[in-house]
């Protein structure tokens, strides 16, 4: 069932917050999925938490099995958001951009960041790298979106506004935690913790804003 009631009067507010749920779900929590068992074993000790941990650590086709199996559900939970058919299209063209995302250059930020100032703080490197595959990630999906959509518009809309506001919601988290004491080579779990709390809100952030531009491209296909 499509939340889009209404094709000339779709309620945008129920497209995002559906949007950046089904992304906190499909998106946010498998990409974080390795951090939040780390972080539950340090609370409360657990043989099964251990184990999984332990095959996510050494087996890390299991890890993008996750990534890809939520970008293909979240393609489908858009479609039916958005009103798109076929759904299957979607969720095919949402697992292209997003692996495209995923292991294109713009995730080595910190790679290239470190190679020309070997001095800079571990925070400030980890930061690259982590606003770096937020922003090739949704941007990947976003470009993907807009060439299903075959319009050079939705193309560049889609791809910057959801990669720019899901990099700064990732920038900005990263920010209120140094600022409570939560820094990336300070120990106490801080790479874990910002890792996870960091791709849960660019994917609640980043899925919200392509589920609305995403309808309204949709929905002026259908007019």
């Amino acid at each position: 069932m499509t939340i889009m009631e209404d094709q000339k009067h779709p309620n945008y507010f129920r497209v995002a917050w559906q949007s950046a749920l089904a992304a906190m779900l499909c998106f946010g929590l498998p990409a974080g999925l390795l951090f939040w068992l780390i972080l539950f074993q340090r609370t409360e000790a657990s043989t099964s938490i251990s184990r999984m941990i332990t095959l996510l650590q050494d087996y890390g086709i299991l890890e993008i099995a996750l990534y890809l199996t939520g970008a293909l559900t979240w393609g489908i939970m858009l479609a039916r958001i958005s009103g798109y058919h076929p759904e299957w299209r979607l969720a095919v063209v949402t697992v292209l951009g997003a692996s495209a995302g995923r292991w294109s250059p713009l995730t080595n930020l910190d790679g290239v960041l470190s190679g020309h100032m070997p001095g800079l703080p571990v925070h400030v490197v980890f930061s690259a790298f982590l606003s770096g595959f937020v922003f090739s990630v949704t941007a990947f999906v976003g470009l993907a979106y807009g060439l299903m959509l075959r319009s050079l518009k939705a193309t560049l809309t889609l791809a910057l506004t959801a990669s720019l506001p899901s990099m700064l919601a990732t920038l900005l988290m990263i920010v209120i935690l140094d600022q409570a004491g939560i820094r990336v080579g300070m120990g106490d779990s801080a790479m874990p913790k910002v890792t996870a709390v960091c791709t849960l809100a660019s994917a609640i952030v980043g899925g919200a804003a392509l589920g609305i531009g995403f309808s309204r491209f949709v929905g002026r296909k259908k007019t």
